[in-house]
């Protein structure tokens, strides 16, 4: 029997429960399992974002990816679940046991198609290996605006058609697998001032100018058979003057499905972000993105203000509403029923007909992410012929204030998620590597600045700054800008800053101040870390 088939005969057979609860994406928190099979059996949802809150080793995700898919085998509609995580290179889950890379904007500074495409493979193949099915990536935003706080490391960079070629090899990675892919966030994100998990943000662009300056990764990733895509919270006054782009029709409909002619399913963002929670109650907002063209809802980052937040009931009242305006007629039946024949043929077709073979982990992952995180480092400025250092002594000492590492491993399950930040790992390989290294903690260093410690000014001194995407918070910038400088006018040429980051900090700094020597890996992962401190010391490496 087609699966076409299958599904009209099914869909009459369904309860309204049933029908609205497959268009749900939910995640839970902790290693509840029992509250997730209830979910499953009860309220009938169609997938769970996952998280290193719900599974912290590949076993227990692989336990739980099971469980999970065997329940919801036992339903009258028994088509897989969408078992959905951010595996997007600068934010990952299982980042001890899986390879990660360096990132997007890493990816992007290699320029190299194949290695995007292959580090994409990757990660889907180290996904797929443990049941998880859907990765919420590639990033498709354009970094139009470098003051952007949510975005930076998680693009391919900052022109469209690049971006667009990076997005293509990484949605041909993930689909060379059977795994799904997810572009996002739709329209796009990259030209943003405010992380929408804090607020709403507006982007004063018409539809002319999205074709030229945001689409065209997202029309690259359409091109390449993505099989989903993420909606954007922000307001395009310009294209719809009352709706953000997850709940309008003239976005999601008339410029996603029409317009661009994409086929596969839209998802929405977290409806659990302040963008949409401190605007829209969660029924409701699930409703008119239902109404304006989105297939699935999600309700992710569960413990969003703290750990106590009623996320059950939230889900509860949600999934509830949306039942009651298909009763009341708000959402009409036939509308609902087209919204569910197109998931189920969907996830029939991309899941349940692609039976997914629990391949073994890529054993070239490590290469892979070695050698894109190699071919990033930019030297960015080398005015005094310092780099590379070799076997000459040196200091070494950060920028950041340590207490500003608390956050990389996020209660919601989202980020980095680098319980090691990428600076200690940066000094381990320099004491590996045996370099001729004084280090000056945080604190005494500060007191090397305030004039309190005298030390030796004619050594080379190597200065760390670094950045961190974290989901609705800032990595402190501007205290690092000014110990760079403090330390610039105590060192002068014999400073050497290196950026476990993106370059944007450099361009601030040569307003104020002239850094002679500035290396730039464009990330802050390990893989990154151990790179920059292996060419700092000399240590060749080979493709």
């Amino acid at each position: 029997m087609s699966y076409l088939k299958k599904i009209e005969q099914l869909i009459p057979t369904l309860t309204i429960e049933e029908k609205v609860g497959q268009l749900f994406v939910l995640a839970f928190a902790g290693q509840d399992s029992e509250y997730a099979l209830d979910l499953v059996k009860n309220m009938h949802v169609g997938g769970f974002y996952l998280t290193d809150d719900n599974a912290d080793t590949l076993k227990e995700a692989a336990i739980l990816s099971a469980q999970l898919q065997k329940q919801a085998a036992l339903r009258a509609c028994d088509v897989p679940l969408l078992l959905a995580v951010d595996q997007e290179g600068a934010w990952g889950i299982l980042t001890k046991e899986t390879d990660l890379g360096p990132g997007n904007l890493a990816l992007g500074m290699a320029d190299d198609v194949k290695l995007t495409e292959n580090m994409y493979q990757v990660f889907a193949e180290q996904m797929q290996a443990i049941g998880y099915n859907t990765l919420l990536s590639p990033c498709a935003d354009v970094n139009s605006n470098p003051n952007n706080p949510i975005i930076g490391q998680r693009a391919f960079g900052e022109q469209p058609e690049h971006v667009a070629q990076h997005v293509a090899a990484a949605v041909r990675g993930i689909n060379r697998t059977g795994n799904i892919a997810c572009a996002k966030h739709f329209p796009g994100h990259g030209d943003t001032a405010t992380d929408s998990h804090r607020s709403l943000p507006e982007v004063a662009k018409n539809i002319t100018q999205l074709l030229s300056e945001d689409l065209p990764p997202f029309i690259a990733a359409i091109d390449n058979d993505v099989g989903i895509i993420m909606t954007a919270h922000i307001n395009y006054p310009a294209i719809d003057a009352q709706y953000p782009a997850t709940l309008s029709k003239k976005i999601l409909t008339e410029l996603l499905k029409e317009k661009l002619g994409f086929k596969g399913l839209i998802i929405t963002d977290s409806m659990n972000m302040w963008a949409m929670r401190k605007n829209y109650s969660p029924s409701d907002a699930a409703i008119l993105a239902l109404k304006a063209g989105a297939h699935l809802i999600m309700l992710s980052e569960e413990h969003y203000e703290n750990e106590t937040t009623p996320y059950k009931q939230i889900q509860q009242e949600t999934i509830n509403g949306v039942v009651a305006a298909v009763h009341s007629g708000e959402l009409s039946l036939a509308q609902l029923d087209d919204i569910l024949k197109h998931v189920l043929y969907f996830k029939y077709q991309q899941v349940k007909g692609k039976q997914l073979t629990n391949k073994t982990v890529n054993n070239d992952g490590k290469k892979t992410a070695e050698e894109v995180a190699r071919q990033a480092i930019k030297v960015l400025k080398n005015d005094e012929g310092l780099w590379p250092l070799g076997q000459t002594e040196f200091y070494f000492t950060c920028a950041v204030n340590p207490a500003s590492y608390e956050n990389l491993v996020n209660s919601r399950g989202i980020g980095p998620n680098d319980a090691v930040p990428a600076s200690q790992v940066f000094y381990l390989q320099l004491q590996q590597s045996k370099a001729k290294v004084t280090y000056l903690p945080y604190e005494e260093f500060s007191q090397v600045l305030a004039g309190n410690k005298v030390i030796d000014v004619q050594r080379p001194m190597v200065l760390l700054s670094e950045d961190y995407p974290l989901p609705g918070e800032t990595f402190p910038q501007l205290e690092q800008c000014f110990r760079i400088k403090k330390t610039q006018q105590l060192f002068g040429e014999k400073l050497l800053v290196l950026a476990l980051r993106s370059d944007y900090e450099l361009k601030k700094l040569n307003q104020e101040t002239e850094i002679s020597t500035y290396i730039c890996t464009y990330s802050s992962r390990s893989v990154s870390a151990k790179a920059l401190a292996k060419q700092l010391v000399g240590i060749k490496t080979t493709k």
